[in-house]
């Protein structure tokens, strides 16, 4: 690893977390995410033709999302995810509901939200993020 990437580009603080802590590529949205609603979830893709990153795999990323769309069943739905060994890595969201974060908790994902700065805004697709939920941060490598 080259002594770039070893530093972050950004660091992104002030949030609250869930989870043990991962590094992993981000895929990053300017739209919401619900497993029911834009997930293939057989395929582990985005499967929603109107959302911005349809066609992108889910799989192994940190998902960076504006927000959580739908309601109980992305608990289980995350958990079958886990089961399929299709879910991804970790999860950001500007702001995450209750629901949602139970559900990741329920499929041992770890989250986190509510950064002090837009993750949205900041993070691109392809970076790396090192997920620090515990710490109330993410790192960001490019």
């Amino acid at each position: 690893m080259s002594s770039e990437s070893t530093k972050p580009v950004l660091v992104l603080a002030g949030g609250r977390g869930w989870g043990q802590s991962v590094r992993a590529p981000a895929l990053v949205s300017t739209q919401g995410f619900g497993v029911r609603y834009d997930l293939d979830q057989e395929a582990g893709i985005i499967g929603n033709r109107d959302h911005d990153l349809f066609g992108q795999s889910i799989t192994g990323k940190i998902l960076v999302f504006t927000q959580p769309k739908g309601g109980v069943a992305a608990s289980w739905s995350l958990a079958g995810l886990n089961d399929r060994g299709m879910a991804p890595a970790g999860i950001v969201f500007r702001r995450a509901s209750p629901i949602f974060v139970q559900g990741a908790i329920f499929a041992g994902i770890p989250i986190i939200d509510s950064l002090e700065d837009d993750p949205c805004d900041l993070a691109q697709t392809g970076d790396e993020i090192l997920l620090l939920p515990d710490e109330g941060r993410i790192e960001i490598f490019r």
